[in-house]
């Protein structure tokens, strides 16, 4: 884990964390970045589950733990999570060896990360998280922070996630 790239997109509902995420993940994609994501599904209500009707779900929904459903391009897995802690996540995640990982949500979790803030209230809730490498704004930025940019500022918001991985990405706009 320690060659692992991971940067949390944290902020509040509707801030842009998700369309950030999928923009870094397209354009690294296509420099041939090898990208994966994960995503803190905020409601309690479960995640919409495949039909039932699959092999694999019917294993899972048997009482299996863990369910892998295999393709030619695609793998599919079901594991019931439990109180499995962020970092076994990622744990697992390494194994398949990505170049970066984003990581949306898990707020009070310690890897590097961007703050998306639509208002100053906003901020004055989230400053005190740990490892704050830059912050984001909706409008004017306004905060005291070393590296703020506005979110419709891609050149700079690209110029500084380039630094962060460390300069090799030739993309030079979202």
């Amino acid at each position: 884990m320690d060659n692992l790239k991971i940067l949390q997109v944290v902020g509040y509902k509707n801030s842009g964390k998700t369309t950030l995420i999928e923009s870094f993940v397209k354009m690294l994609s296509e420099d041939g970045k090898d990208v994966a994501v994960i995503k803190h599904h905020g409601h309690n209500n479960g995640l919409q589950q495949p039909d039932s009707n699959t092999d694999s779900m019917k294993f899972f929904h048997a009482g299996a733990s863990l369910s892998i459903a295999v393709d030619n391009e695609t793998i599919q897995l079901h594991k019931k999570r439990g109180d499995m802690p962020l970092s076994k996540i990622i744990a697992w995640v390494n194994i398949l060896d990505p170049d970066l990982l984003f990581i949306e949500g898990f707020k009070q979790e310690d890897y590097e990360k961007i703050v998306i803030v639509k208002e100053w209230r906003e901020w004055e809730e989230l400053k005190g998280l740990k490892n704050i490498v830059c912050v984001l704004t909706h409008g004017e930025a306004t905060i005291d922070f070393p590296r703020v940019f506005c979110i419709n500022d891609e050149e700079k918001i690209w110029g500084w996630l380039n630094e962060w991985i460390g300069g090799d990405v030739e993309n030079e706009t979202f």
